[in-house]
Parts: C-alpha cells; sequence; structure tokens
C-alpha cells in the first residue's frame, strides 16, 4: 500500500542511527491508516536494543529481559521497542509467554501478535508499509480479525477482552471466526489475573472517549453479554439476564436495563452505573421483589468489586457502593426539607455524581413519561445561594470558643455537629451571637 505516515523526526533519527532497521508497528499504523487519533508509538526491529548501537543521547532502558522490552527516550519523547520473537504459551491462556525466542523475520514477530489489524508494520527507512498478513484490507474493511483465531485466544486469554475494546474503540466489526474462537475460549480470562481484567473492563466503559465512537461503551457491554463474559469478570451481572421488571416503570429486563444507564451516564460513573441494580436478581429469587436492591448492590460491589474480585482500590469501592446504596434517595420525592438538605450537605461533593446517575437510571427505564427535576439538584443550589454551612469549619464560631464557655473537650464534636445541622436547615442561624447562645445552653 502507497502511504507515508507522519513519523516523527525523533524517530527518524533514531532509526538513521541504529545498526539494523526500526519499525513502527500496531495501533498507530492502524489509526493512521483508518484515519482514527494518535496513540502511543510502538516500534520493533530485528534486533535486541542493546545491539541496535544507538547515540547515548537515546536513553535504553530495558524493561523486560525476557520480552526484550526497552524503552528508548530521547528529550521529551518515548517510545517502546521490542525486538521481533516468536512465544510459545502453557495450557491455559495466560498473559505472559513461557517461551521466547528473538527471530530476525518480520512475519514470524507478525503471527504471534493478536489481530492483523495490528499486525501491519511501517519500514521507516524506506517509508512503506509492510502488510504479512492482510491488516491493510482489514482496516480498510473495518474489521477485527485473527490470523489464527484459536491460537491467538488459547494463547493469551485477555485476548477476548481486548478484541472486544479495541472492536468497539474504534468502531470496527469482528469476524464471524475470531468472534467463535474467542467464546469457545472465554474460560481462560479465569487464568488472568483480576488487575488485567478490571483494566480492560475500565477501558471498555470509556471506550467512547478514544476515538469519538458514539455509544462504543454501550457496545462493549452487549458483546461482553453476548460472548458470556460476564461470569469472569462480575458474575451477578449475568444474573439479570431476562429477570423481567414491572412493566410500568421500565422497558428492559434488569441487565439490559443496567446497560442503558450506562450508556447514558458520564463517564466518570459508568462503574456505579454498571452495578447499580447488581442486587435486584438476588432480591427477586430471595424475597419475591426488588425492595431494598440499592443495599445488596453496595454489598455486592464492596464484594465482587474488592479483593474477591476485580481489586479496585478502596475510594473507587466506597465511591461506587455509596452511589448505588443511594440512587434510590427521595424516589417518592416525599423526603423533607430539612432532611434533604442534611443529605445533600454531609454529601455535598458527591451530589452531582449521584445526580448523574439517577438521571440516567430514569432515562434508561425505556419509557416516555415527562422527566422531572431531581430535587437534590435545587436543595444543592439553594445551599449555596443562602450560604449555608458546608462543614464544621464553616460555622461562625469554632471550638475554641466552646471551651471558653466551659463546654467538655469531650463533648465538642457533639456540640459543634448539633449547631452545624441546626444551620444547615436555617442558614440565617449561623451568626456568632446565636450560636454561643446554644452553647450556654449546653453549658448550663
Amino acid at each position: 500500500m502507497e502511504m507515508k505516515l507522519q513519523i516523527p523526526e525523533s524517530l527518524r533519527k533514531l532509526n538513521s542511527l541504529a545498526n539494523t532497521p526500526i519499525y513502527v508497528v500496531g495501533g498507530f499504523v492502524r489509526n493512521a491508516v483508518a484515519g482514527l487519533g494518535e496513540t502511543d508509538i510502538d516500534i520493533a526491529g530485528p534486533a535486541i536494543a542493546e545491539a541496535l548501537g544507538i547515540s547515548r543521547r537515546y536513553q535504553t532502558k530495558v524493561v523486560n529481559y525476557k520480552l526484550g522490552t526497552a524503552i528508548i527516550r530521547y528529550n521529551d519523547e518515548q517510545f517502546e521497542y521490542t525486538p521481533f520473537r516468536v512465544e510459545r504459551y502453557a495450557p491455559g491462556g495466560g498473559h505472559t509467554p513461557t517461551d521466547v525466542m528473538f527471530t530476525t523475520d518480520l512475519k514470524q514477530d507478525a503471527l504471534r501478535r493478536d489481530f492483523t489489524c495490528n499486525s501491519v508494520y511501517y519500514d521507516i527507512t524506506n517509508d512503506c508499509i509492510v502488510d504479512p498478513l492482510g491488516g491493510i484490507a482489514d482496516i480498510e474493511k473495518k474489521i477485527i480479525r485473527s490470523y489464527n483465531p484459536s491460537r491467538t485466544f488459547a494463547s493469551d486469554g485477555l485476548r477476548v477482552l481486548r478484541m472486544i475494546r479495541i472492536a468497539v474503540e474504534t468502531g470496527f466489526k469482528i469476524d464471524g471466526e475470531t468472534a467463535k474462537a474467542a467464546k469457545e475460549n472465554a474460560h481462560l480470562l479465569r487464568d488472568i489475573s483480576p488487575e488485567r481484567r478490571r483494566e480492560e473492563l475500565n477501558r471498555i466503559l470509556v471506550a467512547d472517549t478514544k476515538y469519538g465512537v458514539a455509544n462504543a461503551h454501550y457496545r462493549g457491554l452487549r458483546l461482553i453479554q453476548q460472548l458470556g463474559l460476564w461470569k469472569y469478570l462480575i458474575p451477578q451481572l449475568e444474573d439479570g439476564a431476562g429477570v423481567a421488571q414491572n412493566p410500568k416503570y421500565h422497558k428492559y429486563d434488569v441487565l439490559e436495563h443496567i446497560n442503558q444507564t450506562v450508556k447514558f451516564v458520564s463517564p466518570k460513573n459508568r462503574l456505579a452505573a454498571l452495578m447499580h441494580d447488581v442486587g435486584k436478581p438476588y432480591c427477586m429469587s430471595k424475597f419475591g421483589n426488588m425492595h431494598g436492591h440499592e443495599r445488596v448492590s453496595g454489598n455486592i460491589v464492596r464484594y465482587t468489586l474488592g479483593e474477591y474480585g476485580l481489586k479496585y482500590s478502596n475510594e473507587t469501592i466506597d465511591t461506587v457502593a455509596w452511589l448505588c446504596e443511594n440512587h434510590m434517595y427521595d424516589l417518592q420525592r416525599n423526603t423533607k426539607e430539612a432532611k434533604l438538605r442534611l443529605f445533600v450537605a454531609t454529601n455535598f461533593d458527591k451530589i452531582d455524581d449521584l445526580v448523574d446517575l439517577m438521571q440516567a437510571d430514569n432515562r434508561a427505564r425505556g419509557m416516555e413519561d415527562e422527566e422531572r427535576e431531581n430535587r437534590l439538584v435545587g436543595i444543592k443550589q439553594k445551599l449555596i445561594d443562602e450560604n449555608a454551612p458546608l462543614t464544621l469549619s464553616d460555622l461562625a464560631l469554632d471550638g475554641t470558643a466552646l471551651i471558653r464557655e466551659g463546654i467538655q473537650p469531650v463533648k465538642i464534636g457533639g456540640v459543634l455537629k448539633e449547631l452545624w445541622r441546626a444551620c444547615v436547615i436555617e442558614p440565617r442561624l449561623n451568626n456568632e451571637e446565636w450560636l454561643l447562645s446554644q452553647v450556654r445552653k449546653y453549658a448550663e
């Protein structure tokens, strides 16, 4: 294929200094041909990094001696270099090869790669594309295809998720034989570490933000479902398929409602959207209804996303669990304003995310009824407009004043909290005169 790629001058210089030719390979070439956005530049060649013989101005650090992977830095730029190699994997589809042999044969290197669209090389020396496996035709047709599907997935189970992620990020279709082999080898995901599975899931959840492919993240969830992969990621989600909901309020079953909620929510809250109704199938089988599913969902979050599952950080787990547990808050719109004000003030920094989830949850019901403004939005704005104290430090007096008034140190925190609650409900009370009058009552 006649196509000249825009290669950074520093990389052209690196190639001119090296003892052997250097090739750009993978996503950078794929994206250039497909007209997608920029991505990292990976480079490869027929020699190990130590044998390139390049200038010391290019700092070269081998980061994986077994695979020969090295990071080459020049000023503010860096490139990941790998020598051409042949890999062998142990049975079971683990992510790391057991045997690695370096080679000078470009086609042998291409054969160990995952998909043909990622097996296209750019020869920097001759400014031309090298396409040993027919990857250009697949890129032009927007198809994800493996040259040898059974071997691709049997070698590395993570490629099943990687296939989905690349397909939805790029908007490519998946070749039928490749999809069939992926489904047949899906069980090999069990051999992949939770951290690697988690990372691919995270990237699928925000796939639409990579190159701007609309609803890419929603398509990713549907593909996970179709290939039967939830059991290797978040098993409880699989239980939601086919679980009907009250047709008066919901158009979809539980799992499709979850998919739709993820579709509508903002990227930062997609993990919470994915988990917000995960407790419904359990509640339905245990109690015959879905009441209290939000609390069950929170419990499932802490278990399935925690150390026994995908091992998210404690901060992420706490945030997602809180959003799940509270996404039904004031659903009937009968919570008293005083209670609403305290809830919003206590959770002020999380309210926008909660509202985002609630609104997406409502849209995902698939009903055409008129959407009403979430009351939390109005209450939050009221607190801002009325200059309500959002923390104890916003009160017009502090613990020192309480000590002067004779309040025992052990009681100061409780007194301040009571005063704060009163001022959140009625912000005009947040003045030193009124606060001191209340403190003196406590001191009596």
